[in-house]
């Protein structure tokens, strides 16, 4: 009888051991890494998501952003700006994001107010003011200083040489300076255009010349 009963007892000790360990783990919250966005390339953060838009910040490639919204339709990340209590807009295929991204809230940009293009500078309005070098016969070696006077309402303008763009200048900005080669007692064209958050004017176009 007495062995019965400590049979049946370690039967009973080990059924209960076996069922807690069948038991679930407790729960525990689950947390999420903040969204974040590396950016691959120099960029503009704008207060829109059209590349016309004012510039709120420029960031450097390899910078890290905190992501706070998304634009899906427009492809544009939502950002808060590196150097100041700001948000602005990063086009998607400017940056790679990392962390829980995906739960982001869709946020719709603030319409513009401005209702069209901008019109192109006064080619009056534009100095060039400029050297040359002759380091030898395979080229000179051209230095143009461009400076304009600022029109009201505008986000920025863009600098092109010849058919290629240079720089992308805020509305604050009203000079460039720019170095390059052209072929002895040559020329060189610059253009500028100006935009805004509607659209972009034809360039205003400058040549300047170097001669012997």
């Amino acid at each position: 009888m007495g062995e019965a009963v400590s049979t049946l007892i370690a039967l009973t000790d080990e059924a209960a051991t076996h069922s807690a360990g069948l038991k679930a783990p407790p729960t525990s919250t689950p947390t999420f890494a903040t969204p974040l966005l590396y950016i691959n390339d120099d960029t503009q953060c704008r207060t829109g998501t059209s590349p016309n838009f004012q510039s709120v910040a420029a960031l450097s490639r390899g910078t890290t952003v905190e992501l706070v919204g998304k634009d899906t339709l427009q492809s544009a990340w939502l950002i808060k700006a590196p150097t100041s209590a700001d948000v602005c807009w990063v086009l998607a295929g400017d940056g790679s994001p990392s962390g829980d991204y995906e739960s982001l809230p869709e946020v719709t940009p603030q319409p513009s107010a401005q209702n069209a293009p901008p019109p192109p500078l006064d080619k009056g309005s534009i100095i060039a003011n400029f050297a040359c070098s002759y380091p030898g016969s395979s080229g000179e070696s051209i230095t143009t200083i461009l400076s304009w006077f600022a029109p009201k309402y505008v986000n920025g303008y863009r600098i092109f040489r010849g058919d290629t763009q240079i720089a992308d200048l805020p509305a604050s900005t009203t000079t460039y300076q720019d170095t390059t080669v052209i072929v002895p007692a040559g020329s060189v064209t610059y253009g500028i255009s100006v935009y805004n958050d509607v659209g972009e004017s034809s360039q205003t176009k400058i040549t300047v010349v170097c001669s012997r």
